[in-house]
């Protein structure tokens, strides 16, 4: 079953986009996996108190998941879902550590086009 993702306001790319903190989180994470809130703070030269606002937005854009253990805060980068690997994606891609090939031949997925004969009406 997948998991339909309303895009509103609050979690439009131009808002997860607009801060150059929530980026470099974002880039974290998604390198990462998950790490804790003061590791993601550390590796994305911030402050804690920005790290955690930022973390609570993405969180509700849905591109994060916090576990709590005891005092521990651990953020996940929600790899399933869909929004969060086209941004994974163009990370990968824009940083050249994949290319659209790779992803094709991982996935299995070739496309082959052959172009249809075109039909000539002459009068």
């Amino acid at each position: 079953m997948k998991e339909k993702i309303e895009t509103t306001e609050e979690n439009s790319l131009e808002k997860i986009f607009s801060s150059k903190g929530r980026i470099k989180i974002v880039k974290v994470l998604a390198r990462e996996g998950e790490l804790n809130i003061s590791e993601i703070a550390k590796r994305a030269n911030l402050n804690y108190a920005t790290t955690n606002q930022h973390l609570e937005f993405l969180e509700k854009a849905g591109l994060v998941q916090e576990k709590i253990f005891g005092r521990i805060r651990i953020f996940r980068f929600r790899i399933e879902n869909i929004k969060a690997q086209a941004i994974k994606n163009l990370f990968d891609i824009w940083e050249g550590t994949k290319t659209i090939a790779e992803d094709y031949k991982r996935n299995s997925i070739i496309h082959s086009y052959t172009p249809k004969k075109s039909t000539a009406y002459v009068d």
